[in-house]
């Protein structure tokens, strides 16, 4: 296994995500890496009947406001990080942004210099869509490891 250093999380904000954060910070641990956990409000975009903009978060919250959906998105992110336990040597960041998912997480681990990519594999709403083509595509495209956190068991 390589040494990590920069670990990228990217997570839908779902319960799921506390799971696909503590397999980054026992990762972090073992190789005294930082993380960044980064979050893609996908807002889709439609034309009302008098051509205005209509926004579409990608959750099941429907705000019509993209400013409301970021400061959704940002609570439940701060949410987050308050439910995880970080060691003092592990550095934590967070971010939300918009755009599409797997573009902006590639982007990111780009900018970033990344050395893995940890996202979540089986789970209800988000995961189920991330596993999809954005993991596909994550997969595919990432300048560096990937590793998909199984979340959820298969029901037997």
């Amino acid at each position: 296994m390589d040494n990590y250093q920069q670990i990228l999380v990217a997570v839908d904000l779902s319960d799921d995500s506390e799971r696909v954060c503590a397999r980054a910070i026992q990762i972090a641990q073992n190789h005294q890496a930082s993380i960044q956990i980064v979050y893609v409000a996908e807002i889709f975009y439609q034309m009302s009947t008098s051509y205005d903009p209509l926004f579409y978060p990608a959750y099941e919250d429907i705000v019509v406001d993209e400013e409301e959906i970021l400061k959704i998105s940002k609570s439940r992110m701060q949410e987050l990080i308050a439910s995880l336990t970080v060691g003092d040597n592990i550095k934590l960041s967070s971010k939300v942004i918009t755009g599409v998912a797997k573009t902006e997480i590639i982007e990111q681990a780009e900018q970033n210099k990344v050395d893995l990519i940890v996202c979540g594999s089986h789970g209800r709403n988000g995961f189920e869509l991330l596993l999809g083509s954005t993991a596909n595509a994550i997969l595919h495209h990432a300048p560096c490891d990937v590793l998909a956190v199984r979340t959820r068991k298969k029901k037997s």
